[in-house]
């Protein structure tokens, strides 16, 4: 390549020029024709002149022009051909890049990282990962891509029927994390842990043999005397008080035990929908033994809970039990409860919805939901005084009452 003194243009001077060619140097032309003006690099390679463009001013500066230049220049000196490089530069910045395939151990990480917040607790991401692991280790490494019903049945057969609920989570699961790979790698095909298809024909109904088990509920002719018995323990630990709390609000274990002081207003108390199983806020009649109850636990420095652990954090589920077992009442659950008052409730001729509203419980389908806007709390504080009258009718009987207030 014939060498040439760089630099020979001006910016200025580059839109007066006239028709032609018009060397800076180094290779690099201006070509002006009309209006037109655009930037041209000639050079020889293997014996044959060649030119590639550069393009128009009005994109590329006179300085960028250069710099493109001088790499072409860079190229020829290292024996390659600039419009070679060129091509194979444009062909590769249009190529499809390839993507990894996801594994399921990926897809599950990404699924749970992006779903946390929709899980009921802090621990559920523990649990999934920990059950997924423990049976399902054999999808892990696979890609998502390749996992077929034969290797979720595979998985699954040993505890299908022998831990038959463990079993069921599992490949709910197993489902909802293929669903989330197959959507972020736009893969349509049916999703191989349905039951609907073939994992159904590769693993027999548990609807058959499963023996339902409900949450032991203590009858309602002897809520009374239960309720006694937790109520005249309230104050020797918190599993006590908070069971009285359970069994006053109807709430659920977790929900009582999580029960903050700002929760509570001056005739109801709030829990908003993040701690809550429906994930809507919950409002309770504030009732007068339930408020009595409430403002003789005693309030802790560093903590907003009503009824904290020693830690200060939530107590567990087995205090609450453990509470219930002391008490005599080993045989039910703290959780039952939520049964006893559903049963007597409805059984004394009270609105169905009302006491499902009281319970939290997700009523009608989407489009009902929509058109019932109201909690209906006013309407539930005759349900709930009613209920702590029943309930706690031995408390009053004994004189016990005062004690709380």
């Amino acid at each position: 390549m014939r060498v040439t003194a760089l630099n020979q243009l001006s910016a200025r001077s580059i839109k007066s020029l006239p028709n032609g060619m018009h060397s800076d140097g180094g290779g690099l032309y201006l070509r002006a024709k009309g209006n037109s003006r655009s930037w041209i690099f000639r050079y020889t390679f293997g014996g044959k002149k060649k030119e590639i463009g550069l393009g128009s001013i009005q994109s590329v500066t006179l300085s960028t022009a250069r710099q493109k230049a001088a790499g072409n220049r860079e190229i020829i000196a290292t024996g390659g051909d600039p419009k070679v490089a060129k091509e194979a530069a444009k062909a590769a910045a249009v190529a499809p890049v390839e993507v990894k395939a996801m594994t399921f151990e990926t897809a599950m990480q990404e699924f749970l990282t992006g779903h946390l917040k929709t899980l009921t607790n802090r621990k559920a991401k523990t649990q999934w990962e920990n059950s997924l692991r423990m049976h399902a280790a054999s999808l892990l490494p696979m890609t998502c891509a390749d996992i077929t019903a034969s290797d979720i049945h595979t998985c699954l057969d040993p505890i299908w029927m022998a831990k038959m609920e463990t079993a069921s989570r599992v490949r709910q699961r197993i489902e909802k994390i293929l669903a989330f790979a197959d959507a972020k790698e736009d893969r349509d095909r049916r999703n191989p842990a349905d039951m609907d298809g073939k994992l159904g024909f590769l693993l027999p109904k548990q609807a058959k043999v499963r023996v339902v088990k409900h949450h032991a509920a203590v009858p309602v002719t002897d809520a009374p005397d239960a309720f006694l018995r937790l109520w005249v323990k309230r104050d020797n630990g918190m599993g006590y008080a908070a069971m009285v709390t359970a069994i006053l609000t109807g709430l659920r274990s977790g929900e009582a035990r999580n029960l903050r002081w700002s929760d509570i207003r001056d005739d109801h108390i709030l829990i908003p929908a993040d701690r809550m199983k429906a994930r809507r806020d919950h409002r309770i009649p504030l009732t007068p033994l339930l408020e009595a109850h409430l403002f003789a636990q005693h309030r802790f420095a560093g903590t907003d809970l009503v009824h904290p652990g020693t830690s200060g954090r939530p107590i567990s589920d087995m205090t609450m039990a453990q509470a219930m077992r002391r008490s005599g009442l080993g045989n039910y659950t703290p959780h039952g409860w939520r049964s006893t008052f559903s049963d007597w409730a409805n059984g004394s001729g009270y609105s169905r919805d009302h006491v499902e509203d009281q319970l939290a419980h997700t009523i009608g389908n989407a489009v009902e939901r929509a058109y019932r806007r109201s909690d209906f709390l006013d309407q539930r504080r005759p349900l709930m005084e009613a209920w702590e009258g029943f309930v706690a009718a031995q408390v009053n009987e004994g004189g016990l009452l005062h004690a709380a207030e």
